[in-house]
């Protein structure tokens, strides 16, 4: 999907000068031809000539109407032209694949969600996200051909050098390419990006990434992990595997330990993650005969979360203890890269206030105390849609750059 200009030659320099065009017309919703030629210095005739190839050959702009005169001739108005063209979000979870069909404004046209059995492999799976895809194509009703690519949002240690995904310890994959089989069956880009880091791109696009360029998302779920923006830009480390914060160690028990899935013993995972405070529970059990959790048919940590609520001893402690781990896991991420903010996401998050604010306490106590330092904690607003939104905007992005 990479387009090759040598640096310097007039077909990179275009390209450069068109992708600053369409981003200031997207975010600008609509504007007119003289306002780009003010707002991005270029020349009223390159600007004429990079609209209108926008308009006739990529038709990712259209021509609205004529804005008021203020002496002279009046000003022809341009908009962004994504309600036409569109692309395929899916967030391939460990319990669900959920998935969505999306204009290039960002609005779905078309939602489902299929439930996955833990015990499943990948060919299952990938079965369930083709037939999946099919039925998002049928019940949108959309002409195949205006699909620009899918974006998949996975959990795993990505390679991005070759995309392969090398391990996935919640699916217990091994040397996964989910990029090719959906490219071959579909005829359409595939981008594959680990789920913590889609969700950091897709909290970009759509959620804080209005105000602020430099953040860490923190994804408590099933797993941990985190996604990384450093000026507006994804960071991925030498191979792709940036941020997996829930494989830090956070205890030195020298003698037994938590095994984690991923084969190390005290993972912040095996304390703070959706499994972790489930199997935690389950384990503690036996030291709590009075705690209602005894009385649960299901343990998991949303009803875990609910019995804290209530003022379980057992249930507050292992969600104290998760939102303790995770406050220092996170203020020491947060002392290392200096981010302007931290957002919380993943399903664990949506356990309660007391939880929040928890994980908010031992993170104010640990990070490193300025009199004009402020690293905003703040809680996700994109919810469910957060991982899903994110793999659309991996589509997005490369129409953006002129890279599909």
């Amino acid at each position: 999907m990479s387009v090759n200009h040598p640096k310097g030659s007039a077909e990179y320099i275009n390209r450069l000068n068109k992708i600053k065009v369409l981003n200031l017309i997207r975010e600008s919703g609509s504007i007119s031809r003289a306002e780009i030629v003010k707002q991005t210095g270029l020349s009223a005739p390159t600007i004429t000539r990079i609209v209108d190839s926008l308009i006739n050959k990529e038709k990712l702009t259209s021509q609205v109407g004529i804005g008021e005169s203020k002496g002279g001739r009046p000003p022809v108005i341009v908009q962004f032209n994504g309600e036409d063209n569109y692309v395929i979000g899916i967030d391939w979870g460990r319990t669900h694949i959920y998935g969505v069909i999306s204009n290039l404004n960002g609005n779905s046209l078309a939602k489902l969600d299929v439930r996955t059995e833990v015990g499943d492999g990948f060919e299952t799976d990938l079965k369930r996200v083709i037939s999946l895809i099919e039925k998002l194509l049928h019940k949108s009703k959309i002409d195949k051909r205006k699909v620009y690519g899918i974006g998949v949002a996975a959990a795993g240690f990505i390679n991005k050098k070759t995309d392969i995904i090398e391990y996935s310890p919640n699916f217990k994959w091994k040397d996964v390419d989910i990029k090719k089989p959906l490219k071959e069956f579909f005829n359409v880009p595939v981008i594959v990006d680990n789920v913590s880091r889609v969700m950091a791109k897709g909290e970009l696009m759509y959620g804080i990434g209005d105000r602020c360029k430099d953040f860490i998302f923190i994804n408590i779920g099933y797993g941990i992990g985190s996604g990384i923006i450093m000026n507006g830009q994804a960071f991925y480390g030498f191979d792709g595997m940036a941020g997996e914060i829930g494989h830090n160690r956070i205890s030195d028990s020298s003698a037994g330990g938590l095994q984690c899935s991923c084969g190390k013993k005290d993972c912040l995972e095996c304390y703070s993650s959706g499994r972790g405070i489930a199997e935690m529970a389950m384990d503690k059990l036996k030291f709590y005969p009075n705690s209602s959790l005894n009385k649960l048919e299901k343990i998991s940590t949303q009803t875990i979360a609910i019995e804290a609520h209530k003022g379980d001893e057992l249930a507050l402690y292992i969600f104290n203890q998760a939102a303790d781990y995770l406050g220092l896991a996170i203020a020491s991420v947060a002392n290392i890269l200096n981010p302007a903010a931290i957002v919380l996401g993943g399903k664990v998050m949506k356990s309660g206030s007391f939880f929040t604010e928890r994980i908010r306490t031992v993170f104010n106590r640990e990070i490193i105390q300025q009199p004009n330092r402020n690293i905003e904690l703040l809680q996700s607003q994109l919810g469910n849609e957060a991982a899903v939104k994110g793999a659309v905007s991996l589509i997005l992005n490369e129409v953006l750059n002129f890279r599909v």
